[in-house]
């Protein structure tokens, strides 16, 4: 370092003296010293939406109900003049203990020819293309004087043009999973386009969760948008930092990355409020991290929450962060144990038996800004996990 700054000084003094213009020359013929290929990689993050409405290829947003404690933001009643309806969130009609809210719709008027039910916007519109099969997931349950049909529709913003559609019947008092392809034909493609759920008689349907995929990179069910993720794989980058940086830490502590929470079935994810003013579903979870950086060929760099969230809340050292270094350990053991493991099991359960190869840890994200000045001590209790023996039930 002392050599280059006494040649970068001679460099500047001699330019002063000289009546010639500088110049700079690269020779890119050969290289000058060797760079790890580990120093080109990815680092993304849930701003913008670059994850919901981005990246994971989920195309309805607030497919849970749960963007808003009192209003079905996204959602909005379709009917005509010859048909009525009404929708309203419902906490006391829950799916589960993750799903804690449903949309209720009532229709009171509707008809053959006149149906009515709910739309849904998706993310700045629902984007159509031609001769190409979208996979509708739906979680409903009925009142006991309707059994259905339903009729499950990609329709164009105006309602003049229906691009694909198929009818679910089946309903009853107990909630149940309902899976249709909704097949285009031969259609422009457009973005100006929802999707629709009507009924064409009287009758009151509650929705749990709705979820619409268009195909996705390597078929894979809760998968990532084809053409953003081509992209990503053709910068052929040698290592992924995830699930981000802010994102990790959260606003507070409840609303940190909890990876426990992002984990199986998407009907099992409550998903949670990320930094950036709006709600994450948490369908891009931990093992869709893991099988991204297994798509990329890349290097998985885990960051685990540190104990210190962005508003200002902390984690004592010591053993108030003792269930954290807990977490961390788990959340790895669900990266690299194998099935004999507890949370290994888990992974394998979730449809990925064998481990990933896990070689870097961050522990936490921008913690100088932790005016408690606890990041020292927290980072050596984190930093003896290698030390540790894998957690076991």
């Amino acid at each position: 370092m002392k050599k280059f700054a006494i040649l970068s000084i001679c460099t500047i003094v001699l330019a002063f003296h000289s009546p010639a213009a500088p110049t700079f020359t690269v020779d890119a013929s050969r290289p000058a010293g060797k760079v790890s290929p580990l120093f080109y990689g990815l680092m993304t993050e849930e701003i913008n939406h670059s994850y919901d409405g981005g990246l994971y290829a989920e195309l309805i947003q607030n497919r849970a109900f749960l963007d808003s404690a009192t209003t079905p933001v996204h959602w909005s009643v379709m009917n005509d003049a010859d048909a009525a309806a009404s929708i309203a969130l419902d906490p006391t009609n829950s799916v589960n203990d993750q799903l804690t809210s449903s949309l209720r719709l009532t229709v009171t008027k509707a008809a053959k020819g006149h149906p009515a039910g709910v739309a849904n916007s998706g993310y700045w519109g629902i984007p159509v293309q031609p001769k190409t099969s979208y996979r509708a997931s739906i979680l409903a349950r009925a009142d006991s004087n309707f059994s259905g049909p339903v009729t499950v529709s990609i329709v164009s913003d105006d309602g003049a043009t229906v691009y694909a559609t198929e009818k679910i019947s089946g309903l009853a008092a107990d909630w149940k999973k309902f899976e249709v392809t909704l097949k285009t034909g031969k259609v422009p493609p457009t973005a100006a386009a929802r999707l629709v759920i009507t009924l064409d008689h009287p009758g009151t349907v509650w929705f749990g969760l709705v979820s619409l995929f268009p195909p996705t990179w390597n078929d894979q069910p809760n998968g990532f948008r084809k053409d953003l993720l081509q992209m990503l794989v053709d910068l052929n980058p040698k290592f992924l930092r995830f699930p981000g940086g802010n994102y990790v830490e959260g606003d507070t502590i409840e609303t940190r990355f909890d990876w426990k929470k992002t984990i199986g079935p998407i009907e099992e994810r409550h998903g949670h409020p990320c930094p950036w003013g709006y709600r994450s579903a948490d369908g891009l979870g931990l093992l869709e991290f893991l099988q991204w950086c297994e798509d990329m060929k890349a290097e998985p760099v885990l960051a685990v929450y540190a104990g210190y969230s962005l508003k200002g809340a902390y984690v004592n050292p010591g053993p108030d962060l003792e269930p954290y270094v807990k977490e961390a350990l788990e959340e790895i053991e669900y990266v690299t144990g194998d099935t004999t493991t507890t949370w290994g099991a888990c992974r394998a359960k979730d449809g990925h038996p064998a481990p990933f190869n896990l070689t870097y840890v961050e522990i936490g994200n921008e913690d100088f800004f932790d005016k408690s000045k606890s990041y020292d001590e927290r980072f050596a209790q984190f930093n003896e996990l290698p030390s540790r023996q894998s957690i076991r039930s």
